[in-house]
């Protein structure tokens, strides 16, 4: 659903708008990376690549590019941290565990030095995924692990807004709620002491015949005329023209996951490294051929939907 609505976007050229000085450098909580397309949390990364997380950390930090990781992830924060000594990433909780679990989660992230803790919110079970009962596989069977498995995945189910409060009063960290798909779970999120807030539907597969990224971010977007907010997008980002849509749209960051995957799989940290600077460089292209200055002359009346 967010390719197919994706492409559905158009974007509208401006001509002799003085593109020679494209720069793609991109502030995000007080670091500066070398483009605004970060690398989405993924599970299970040891069945594309024997260290998984700690070979996709290594291809972002070569590429100077944000990556975020989780507790559904392979290999541990502490493995990802002493292999990857000066990466900035994120730390992304899934509820699946007591409040005193949580606060640990947030006491490891500060203690490996991330640049923010991200909650969670749209995966409390596995969704019923039909190519995956076509194929009948199942990632969590394959690679090793380092991280330990979340206790109590069924605590998923209790917790409310309120968990956000909890989270932010433990943490002076920056606090991004990942999984907003409406206007009124965004305001929620804010009110409740989100520092960003992500507009993502876990790649589609959590919730069937739900609304894509896309469709969900213009609307969201809107908070943007009430208050300052950082937003985050992902969802079916396969090339430069895509990350246009997304922050024209209203985003400040973009997110991959299969692309990042794919050049884990080819190549680990080189081929991820590869994928981004691919991205990077299809990103500058289509700006100087789309007549976008800068990072901030993505605007809303530059795409259309067909």
């Amino acid at each position: 659903v967010n390719y197919d609505e994706l492409q559905k976007i158009k974007i509208l050229p401006k001509f002799l708008k003085k593109t020679k000085d494209i720069n793609l450098n991109k502030k995000i909580f007080k670091t500066v990376f070398s483009c605004p397309i970060v690398i989405s949390p993924m599970g299970h990364q040891t069945q594309f690549n024997k260290f998984g997380e700690i070979e996709t950390a290594r291809g972002a930090k070569k590429s100077k590019a944000l990556a975020f990781f989780g507790t559904q992830g392979r290999m541990s924060i502490k493995d990802i941290r002493t292999k990857n000594t000066n990466l900035s990433f994120g730390w992304e909780i899934f509820p699946f565990g007591n409040l005193k679990w949580i606060e640990n989660q947030i006491k490891n992230a500060e203690k490996y030095r991330c640049n923010s803790i991200t909650i969670c919110i749209d995966a409390n079970v596995r969704s019923h995924r039909y190519l995956d009962r076509e194929s009948f596989y199942d990632a969590r069977k394959f690679g090793k692990r380092t991280n330990p498995i979340s206790p109590e995945p069924e605590l998923g189910k209790s917790y409310d807004w309120k968990l956000i409060t909890f989270i932010k009063k433990k943490t002076k960290l920056p606090v991004i709620v990942k999984g907003i798909l409406t206007y009124q779970d965004a305001l929620n999120a804010i009110k409740y002491g989100a520092s960003a807030i992500w507009v993502s539907n876990h790649g589609g597969r959590m919730f069937n015949s739900g609304i894509s990224c896309i469709e969900a971010l213009r609307k969201i977007s809107k908070l943007k005329k009430r208050r300052k907010i950082l937003i985050l997008a992902d969802g079916g980002v396969e090339k430069g023209s895509d990350i246009i849509k997304y922050m024209c749209a209203g985003a400040d960051i973009v997110g991959i996951g299969r692309a990042a995957m794919y050049g884990l799989i080819l190549d680990g940290g080189n081929g991820v490294e590869k994928i981004i600077n691919i991205l990077k460089s299809e990103l500058e292209t289509a700006m100087i051929n789309g007549g976008f200055d800068s990072l901030s002359s993505f605007t809303e009346d530059r795409i259309y939907e067909q």
